[in-house]
């Protein structure tokens, strides 16, 4: 998980609402852009971890974050930009660049944005309940979604879900090594 790009990309969305958003909300939009990018490229925008819960999907991580449940310097990091008030998460940093975005990213996120900008969360909840067939009911629960069943309900093969898979470990492991490069170089 990249917190200054997951931070660009919530930041980018609040801008769009006056920085200022239902987080439930908020959490199924940015499923929804994780969705279609799946489907376009086979990876997420977000690089989070998805639960479903008797609301529908949601991005694990972002929610602990919203939550406040988060005891590491993400969180430092997180609610030096962001707070909650109520059910809405506002952003303190009208300014955030959006460096770690690309323009695909920048696009998906407009598109979700754009199609579903007027709906309340009830009526998202409802949208990701009857178009997001990796979300079944928790019965008051929750479990965790694979991005395996998410590529598995967009119609990847099992081959093409395989391949990408082992695509998202290369990255993890390239990743990981260079953080260890900058650290080091520090």
């Amino acid at each position: 998980m990249k917190i200054k790009k997951l931070i660009q990309i919530i930041n980018y969305i609040l801008k769009k609402y006056d920085y200022s958003l239902n987080y439930t909300k908020l959490l199924k939009l940015l499923y929804l852009a994780d969705r279609q990018s799946f489907d376009d490229i086979g990876t997420s925008i977000t690089g989070d971890v998805y639960a479903a819960l008797p609301y529908g999907p949601i991005l694990s991580y972002t929610y602990d974050l919203i939550c406040n449940n988060i005891k590491n310097k993400d969180q430092q990091l997180w609610n030096s930009v962001f707070y909650t008030e109520k059910w809405n998460l506002i952003s303190k940093d009208k300014n955030t660049s959006l460096g770690e975005l690309s323009d695909y990213e920048i696009e998906v996120l407009d598109n979700i944005d754009k199609q579903f900008h007027k709906y309340t969360f009830g009526q998202m909840i409802d949208y990701v309940h009857e178009n997001c067939p990796e979300w079944q009911n928790p019965q008051g629960s929750s479990y965790p979604i694979t991005n395996e069943s998410i590529l598995s309900t967009l119609g990847k093969s099992q081959e093409e879900i395989d391949f990408i898979m082992e695509e998202e470990k290369l990255y993890a492991k390239e990743d990981l090594e260079l953080a260890k490069l900058s650290y080091h170089n520090a």
